[in-house]
């Protein structure tokens, strides 16, 4: 290979990369959420907050850090939801607490794992099959999965956030949002 021919392949590479031609790959593999007690539903008035990251791999699984802190008392549970903003969905995998995930840490820590298709419950009325990660991914793009963990005093959930491709969080950062 010529100087000039791997000179002009790393312009055109760094041109494409610049132009966000690559962007949609990174749609594709990073999610983010963040989690506060006012996006349960309904709304809580409290101190609870949390970051969830996860990246999605070439071999079909999917890593996540939860991070956490604030809640009103130890974690029972937290997992991901097919639903929508401010509508309850079932749940579909989970992070800890349930699903043959260790206990949850506490009322802060950081929970870290991967996930498998193995790791998905069926929720037949939402169209989700045991198994169907692919089917998950899909929610997860469109913007209707979130995540949530609940406590003692909040059964039904004690923080939220909805789950977003790393180029949507990034945008709704500024509006407070998510």
């Amino acid at each position: 290979m010529n100087v000039s021919f791997a000179i002009r392949t790393l312009a055109i590479t760094a041109l494409l990369i610049c132009s966000g031609s690559f962007s949609a790959w990174a749609r594709d593999r990073h999610f983010r959420a963040t989690l506060n007690t006012f996006e349960e539903t309904p709304a809580i008035v409290g101190t609870g907050t949390g970051h969830l990251s996860l990246t999605l791999h070439d071999n079909g699984t999917m890593d996540f850090e939860l991070t956490f802190s604030g809640l009103t008392g130890p974690a029972s549970a937290a997992h991901i939801h097919i639903g929508q903003r401010a509508v309850a969905g079932n749940v579909t995998i989970f992070f800890c607490g349930g699903g043959g995930r260790p206990a949850c840490p506490g009322a802060s820590g950081t929970v870290t794992g991967t996930i498998t298709a193995n790791d998905v419950l069926p929720v037949p009325t939402q169209g989700i099959d045991a198994g169907d990660l692919d089917a998950v991914l899909r929610g997860m793009r469109a913007g209707v999965t979130y995540a949530n963990m609940h406590t003692a005093a909040h059964g039904g959930g004690e923080i939220r956030g909805q789950i977003t491709t790393s180029d949507d969080h990034e945008d709704d950062q500024g509006e407070g949002n998510d």
